[in-house]
């Protein structure tokens, strides 16, 4: 009877509440208040923010494969719907309920990861302030602010429960796999030509550079849970599906006819070699600077081998791979060439702060050499960033903007590694293994291209920093604490 009457109570709210709101909103769409509509989806954010933070953060993190970006909704702004309307939302309900009200694990603040972040956070603001585009810089700083915030920060805590682990790389991996689908489908009717690979990915993916390196990111995944699966206590069908989605996500790279993706996995493929040997990081350091030296000794020798390539981009895998050491005639290959040259040229210029975070594509233009201009140049530089991830922001925030950037990467792997050789439980080390080989396939691919703004890419970039750091502060158990 009580349970009967409690019951008939809540129901006699229930109506109340949506008969009120049904009231004003009538009243809301007579004054075009259209805004007003929207005051039950920001309850249900709130409500989910306080109760279920988790679930929250992981269905922003499903959508965002799935997300279809808008170039222009007005004073030059574009947008992605429907995530980054959820992000900027839950991200003023997390800087509430974190911060202000101090629920926050404060321990998180004082890793070093943290700290080689929130570095590198605080000099972009500096040349934000020196940015020859004020507004712009500061566009980017928000951006890079509230990605940072929340798949970084709250990440950290949401992977304080390891199998959240999991569940942020699964929320990515099913919505991309339908993109992947959905992309194949289409190339069939064009029977995978290259020519439409470009941008056969629409809407979900606006090129094929940033599909084909999420695409990547996860390929060392899927191989590590065939191989240790397991081990890892993994379920039967986990490893079938892994099975599955390796063929698929390894056709979806193919087909995207992105060159860098593919080196970036020969790459992550070497990176996992020089794990197996346990090669510290001090060491990985040395074999760099040998590569380096070496290439820098003999620069003419080897920039004459390459400039005898003359194959062009060429429908087939083979000629198309071949024709990514063409620096003499391949017209896409001479334009990076042109950017990373107009971004040497801007640093010689402003070696301390740069031109300002996100600024490039706005100032490069007078800093093109003639020597390296191609047919698809533009007098005007209004087609976009560096290529690079590197050069990209040593030109906007200087040299210390790349150092303190290169300084989130060193902490970042310097920690990982340690977790790979000396965690006690094995699921953390493969799970590290991962992250950092699929970070790996990146910032190869990030040698020739930037993305790490763009939400396809900056979920999976701060979402695996956040792993990495969560791993090292949670769950290493008796890992020591040197390299």
């Amino acid at each position: 009877m009580l349970n009967s009457i409690q019951e008939k109570e809540k129901s006699k709210w229930l109506y109340l509440i949506v008969g009120a709101f049904l009231l004003l909103n009538t009243f809301a769409i007579a004054f075009e208040w259209y805004w007003f509509a929207a005051l039950p989806l920001v309850a249900v954010l709130a409500i989910l923010a306080i109760l279920k933070l988790d679930f929250l953060l992981l269905s922003i993190v499903f959508l965002v494969p799935i997300s279809i970006n808008i170039e222009d909704i007005g004073l030059g702004l574009g947008i992605s719907l429907p995530d980054e309307p959820l992000i900027i939302g839950v991200f003023l309900l997390v800087i509430y309920k974190f911060i202000i009200d101090g629920e926050y694990d404060f321990r998180v603040l004082k890793h070093p990861i943290s700290i080689a972040i929130m570095i590198n956070t605080a000099w972009i603001f500096i040349t934000c302030l020196t940015s020859q585009e004020v507004i712009v810089s500061f566009k980017f700083l928000l951006s890079r602010f509230w990605y940072i915030v929340l798949f970084y920060f709250l990440g950290v805590v949401l992977f304080k429960k390891f199998s959240n682990i999991s569940n942020y790389l699964w929320a990515y991996i099913i919505p991309l796999a339908f993109v992947i689908l959905f992309t194949l489908y289409k190339h069939s009717d064009d029977n995978f030509s290259q020519v439409t690979s470009f941008e056969i990915m629409a809407p979900f993916y606006i090129a094929h550079g940033i599909y084909a390196a999420a695409v990547a990111f996860f390929i060392p995944l899927f191989a590590l849970y065939i191989i240790f699966g397991f081990r890892m206590n993994a379920h039967f069908s986990i490893v079938i599906i892994s099975i599955f989605l390796l063929i698929l996500f390894g056709v979806g790279v193919a087909f995207s006819f992105t060159r860098a993706a593919w080196l970036s996995l020969a790459g992550a493929l070497g990176f996992g070699v020089l794990m197996v040997f346990r090669v510290r990081l001090w060491q990985m350091f040395i074999l760099l600077g040998i590569g380096a030296l070496f290439v820098v000794a003999n620069f003419d020798d080897i920039f004459y081998q390459l400039y005898q390539n003359k194959q062009n981009s060429a429908e087939g895998f083979e000629k198309h791979l071949e024709s990514v050491s063409n620096v003499r005639n391949d017209v896409s290959n001479l334009e990076r060439v042109n950017r990373w040259m107009a971004a040497i040229n801007m640093i010689k210029e402003k070696p301390v702060l740069g031109f300002g975070p996100g600024a490039f594509s706005f100032t490069y233009a007078p800093y093109q050499d003639p020597e390296f201009k191609t047919p698809i140049t533009t007098a005007f530089g209004d087609q976009g960033h560096a290529h690079s991830e590197f050069l990209n922001p040593m030109a906007e925030s200087g040299w210390l903007g790349l150092i303190t950037f290169l300084g989130v990467l060193v902490m970042v792997f310097q920690r990982g590694l340690n977790l790979v050789y000396k965690a006690t439980d094995f699921r953390v080390r493969i799970f590290a293994a991962s992250v950092l080989l699929g970070l790996i396939t990146y910032f190869i691919h990030g040698l020739l291209n930037n993305y790490s703004e763009q939400d396809k890419i900056a979920v999976l970039l701060w979402g695996a920093f956040a792993m990495i750091t969560a791993m090292d502060l949670y769950h290493k158990k008796a890992v020591q604490e040197s390299l």
